[in-house]
């Protein structure tokens, strides 16, 4: 059985504009991770040439998706010896900044239920990022929620905590003002 829309008054047209399809300007992220972070983003924060940039976009359209840009810039990080008998050595750190767990349909009940404030105390509000965000000083990332978008976000450029987390909340509010 076929059905048709000829002859019944209704348009046949499927709402082409210049050969594209209309979008639905109330929907302020398509999913997308890679129109969330981009690369422009993610080097205008840390100042790192995005020549010099190698992407990774693991598990794309799956639950555990993470978009991650990143840069070998020969910074060393000191590890510190965890028995006494070992001596603490130097590794060479990967710069990155990295976005995960991004959810375009979330509410802010199923945000606060994500970020679990009584199971994890090393969370801290932010203000003035987004609608509510938390630093998680243990994992030195960012949860973010705007307006029905959730994410986290992660810039690790140096070997100073404070630095990463200033880095991490300016891109979060740069992605909000020119992404969201």
């Amino acid at each position: 059985m076929l059905f048709s829309c000829k002859g019944n008054g209704q348009s046949t047209e499927i709402g082409l504009k210049n050969n594209a399809i209309e979008a639905d300007s109330n929907v302020p992220f398509s999913g997308d991770y890679n129109d969330l972070l981009t690369l422009e983003l993610a080097s205008q924060i840390t100042s790192f040439d995005p020549e010099q940039a190698q992407k990774m976009h693991t598990m794309k359209g799956m639950l555990g998706e993470m978009l991650r840009y990143y840069w070998e810039n020969g910074r060393e990080r000191h590890r510190e010896a965890s028995t006494p008998n070992r001596k603490n050595t130097k590794m060479t750190a990967t710069d990155l900044v990295q976005i995960k767990w991004v959810d375009d349909e979330a509410d802010m009940e199923s945000f606060l239920n994500f970020i679990d404030l009584k199971a994890h105390p090393e969370l801290v509000e932010v203000n003035g990022v987004g609608d509510n965000a938390y630093w998680n000083s243990k994992k030195q990332l960012l949860e973010v929620y705007y307006h029905g978008v959730s994410f986290t976000l992660q810039v690790d450029m140096s070997n100073d905590e404070a630095v990463n987390k200033e880095k991490t909340i300016a891109l979060a509010k740069l992605m909000i003002s020119e992404k969201l």
